[in-house]
């Protein structure tokens, strides 16, 4: 007898970390089909942000079919018929890791499932090459595609190491580290030679990509936090070759950025992390909290703030929720974008124009005043 659950999402970039979790809470899998799972979930909604932004809701569906298996379906609008060229990666993925998949449509609602691979009996010596497991992978995926991340575990394991104290739990950083070497297992060319190579790269990337989207208690550019990774891989190399600390002039000259760039950068990691107000110091015992003024500093601005909330209110409703975005949920431009259904050069116009009309109508109030 099966049993189902479902959640329905809204079409954004934070959906594939909801239904991840999802699957986690309502899928009876082993760590290395959990892991498969959330590749493949990650891959398909990816492609409906990708090649669907008319859509505005994606469903996922989980099954426990005692016949067939564990069945994962994603659903949501499409109006136009499911693409290798356009959506391939997702579908190239399904053929590697999953037992059987397919598609249905229902009007404008295309579903895509997938039931996935049981653990395969195939007993594989450690005799046996890398080179040579590649050649076999069509005969037993799944059970091909585990002993290559067994053997290659200590690599994803080791890179997440170095992302630790980044504001991620460890457990976060080696989850994505697993995903992201199974995706390199998945679609490496074993004509290229050594697979640890590419597949560390591969994991690095997708660390980096995390710690850019989420490490960071405050935002920052992208280009800052970019620099910031930089310098710090370069103060920890010349670290240990000078035997203490380089100064700012010495990772200027190693990373071949100013020095002003350098301090930026430095100043830039302390916001990796942020601790409480509430937190005690640990020397005296006192919070900064127990340091702020008892006024309510925020009654100052009131009169602003209902001056500010009427001219938004002027405002066409789209540049109202663009603005929501982008300063109440603190979404980037191209984030916005994905939420809205336009281009993030669209998003840029909208909010310049918006932001432009509200400076003139808080000048004219204040001059009329």
């Amino acid at each position: 007898m099966s049993q189902e659950a479902v959640l329905t999402l809204e079409a954004t970039p934070q959906s594939a970390a909801a239904a991840r979790a999802f699957l986690r809470e309502h899928a009876t899998l082993d760590s290395m089909r959990h892991s498969e799972a959330d590749l493949l979930v990650t891959e398909l909604i990816g492609n409906v942000l990708q090649h669907s932004p008319d859509a505005e809701e994606i469903s996922v569906a989980v099954v426990e079919d005692g016949d067939r298996g564990l069945v994962v379906s994603v659903a949501h609008s499409h109006d136009g018929p499911v693409s290798m060229e356009t959506q391939g990666v997702g579908l190239l993925l399904l053929d590697r890791l999953s037992r059987a998949w397919g598609h249905s449509r229902e009007g404008q609602t295309l579903t895509v499932w997938f039931v996935l691979r049981t653990p395969g009996t195939t007993a594989i010596s450690g005799e046996v090459s890398d080179e040579t497991l590649f050649q076999r992978m069509s005969d037993d995926p799944a059970a091909y595609s585990d002993e290559l991340v067994r053997r290659h575990f200590d690599l994803a394991s080791t890179i997440a190491r170095r992302y630790r104290g980044k504001g991620l739990d460890d457990d976060d950083l080696l989850q994505v580290a697993n995903m992201a070497l199974l995706k390199a297992i998945q679609r490496y060319d074993p004509s290229l030679g050594e697979i640890r190579p590419y597949a560390a790269a591969t994991i690095s990337g997708e660390l980096k990509r995390l710690l850019r989207d989420r490490g960071w208690s405050v935002r920052v550019p992208r280009a800052l936090q970019e620099r910031s990774l930089e310098v710090a891989r370069a103060s920890e190399e010349l670290a240990q070759d000078l035997n203490r600390p380089p100064t700012a002039s010495e990772l200027a000259a190693k990373t071949h950025l100013t020095v002003d760039e350098v301090n930026e950068a430095l100043d830039a990691r302390l916001a990796y992390m942020s601790n409480s107000i509430d937190r005690p110091d640990e020397t005296t015992g006192v919070s900064i909290a127990d340091l702020l003024h008892a006024e309510d500093s925020q009654m100052a601005f009131a009169d602003d703030r209902l001056l500010i909330e009427g001219a938004i209110q002027d405002l066409p409703e789209r540049e109202r929720r663009i603005l929501e975005l982008r300063f109440a949920e603190d979404m980037t431009q191209s984030e916005i974008a994905a939420e809205i259904g336009i281009s993030q050069m669209h998003v840029s116009r909208l909010l310049a124009r918006a932001l432009d009309t509200l400076k003139t109508t808080m000048t004219d109030d204040v001059e009329t005043a």
